[in-house]
């Protein structure tokens, strides 16, 4: 018996009809990612290095940015090599490895988002015990050792949907590795006016 090799890819159809705007859609979708990498890169680096910073809230917000960063990774290369090719497909195991960070990432963001509203919770109903319930060890197990029973995977089955257009399916269903990587550390972070105060020290 001889040894026998199976390959596995999977056809991406959803870029098949960019036909002529693939130039204008490879170059929105990579001046997007790059603002989302400087927001983020920005919120991390002024929480690192300012020492002022290195209270709870602000590593959660840091450790959202930091999620964010990594989710974006196993969506955008990919995507934007997409974009530049003709033929569009995917080996199996890098389909995995792509659901694998995408799924891990969403799960990611749920525990620190819920990790941040307790944080929030014990500075606003508890105050005078904060400092001696959101110590570093507790911080630190809040990120590693809290649990998310289910993630669930929303599909976008209103009714019509199946008429869209393929292209606008298409940005529905990718919605949640646009907006949240890019929003949250301006609506969670860039806001505050500590950390405003220190991109104008460090001139960022």
């Amino acid at each position: 018996m001889g040894n026998i090799s199976t390959f596995k890819f999977f056809i991406l159809s959803g870029l098949q009809d960019s036909g002529v705007y693939k130039p204008l859609y490879f170059l929105l979708v990579f001046v997007l990612y790059i603002l989302i990498i400087i927001v983020n890169l920005t919120l991390i680096f002024i929480v690192t290095v300012d020492r002022s910073l290195h209270e709870p809230m602000y590593i959660f917000i840091c450790n959202l940015s930091a999620n964010g960063l990594y989710g974006t990774v196993g969506f955008y290369p990919k995507f934007l090599l997409d974009l530049q090719s003709d033929i569009h497909t995917i080996a199996h195991s890098w389909c995995m490895i792509q659901t694998y960070v995408i799924y891990s990432s969403g799960l990611s963001e749920i525990t620190v988002l819920t990790v941040m509203s307790y944080d929030r919770y014990v500075a606003i109903c508890r105050p005078l015990q904060y400092h001696s319930i959101m110590f570093p060890r507790a911080v630190l197990k809040l990120l590693i050792l809290a649990c998310v029973t289910a993630l669930f995977d929303v599909f976008y089955s209103w009714d019509g949907s199946g008429n869209l257009p393929i292209g606008v399916r298409n940005a529905l269903s990718i919605q949640f590795l646009i907006f949240p990587p890019l929003l949250n550390p301006i609506i969670y972070g860039l806001q505050l006016p500590q950390i405003r105060g220190k991109m104008l020290k460090y001139r960022l």
